[in-house]
């Protein structure tokens, strides 16, 4: 009998031990996890591809790359863009990778990476009328921009200081450029690496027909005071633009290098 109970004693023992190292593996598995939150409908950043809808963009080129320099696997949260600050200040997610221009505000409010992407505004104007150059042509004309983006604020701004835009804010940039295509708004302010990509794959119609208006190179974005993960990411970039990882997602998205010698010298209109 006693030689029973030792058994049964020293089965529960190792069942125990089991069950506790199991269950203390669980939270090292989730650190291992990045969740990111991204707009998923901003081409050629990040979207779903028509054919099999799985997320594809430049920006989840560069998510994947990152998370495996960090030694991590992503998760993707699809986040409108409106609201995808709120969630990385709440913890839904740990980053935003989501062509999020640095700008002095975010800059305050966020712990934001080192710039991955040069970038600016630009006015896209259809190639069948008349091309806008300067803000100034904007005047009487309906203008398309994403709300809530720097193109938004940036045009907003203009407003204020005197120009006469008539101004048409999108849920997504998709909406804002099938609007221009469809003749119900005349010109469009927008990231000038997206306005390059519409023009890559509709030649006929569209065209950037300005000067990069501002400075706002693209960044990634986390809580603010979360120094730990900040450094690894800027140390991450560094590499990936030096060994040319950044280069050659660049050259695959953009026909251009925009990912390194990025000018850091903002110029932001706000």
């Amino acid at each position: 009998m006693k030689k029973k109970l030792v058994f049964l004693l020293v089965f529960v023992m190792v069942f125990s031990v089991v069950v506790v190292g199991c269950t203390n593996e669980e939270p090292q598995d989730e650190a291992k996890i990045l969740k990111v939150g991204t707009d998923d409908a901003y081409p050629p950043f990040e979207f779903h591809d028509e054919k099999t809808n799985d997320l594809i963009g430049f920006d989840i080129d560069f998510g994947y790359a990152l998370a495996e320099r960090l030694g991590m696997e992503i998760e993707w949260i699809p986040t409108a863009w409106d609201g995808i600050f709120n969630g990385v200040n709440t913890g839904q997610y740990d980053a935003i990778i989501s062509c999020t221009s640095l700008t002095p505000d975010r800059m305050e409010s966020f712990a934001m990476s080192k710039p991955y992407l040069a970038n600016g505004i630009v006015i896209v104007s259809p190639t069948d009328t008349e091309p806008a150059s300067t803000i100034e042509q904007l005047s009487g004309k309906k203008v398309g921009v994403q709300i809530e983006t720097t193109s938004d604020i940036a045009a907003q701004k203009f407003i204020a200081d005197g120009a006469k835009l008539n101004l048409y804010k999108y849920d997504t940039i998709m909406d804002a450029f099938a609007a221009l295509k469809g003749g119900s708004i005349d010109y469009i302010l927008v990231d000038n690496s997206v306005g390059g990509y519409y023009i890559q794959t509709d030649v006929e119609s569209f065209a950037i027909t300005s000067e990069v208006l501002s400075n706002e190179p693209i960044g990634v974005t986390m809580a603010k005071g979360n120094t730990e993960l900040q450094e690894k990411v800027n140390t991450a970039i560094k590499e990936m633009q030096e060994d040319g990882t950044m280069t050659a997602l660049s050259m695959k998205w953009f026909l251009d290098d925009l990912a390194t010698n990025i000018d850091e010298d903002l110029q932001v209109i706000e």
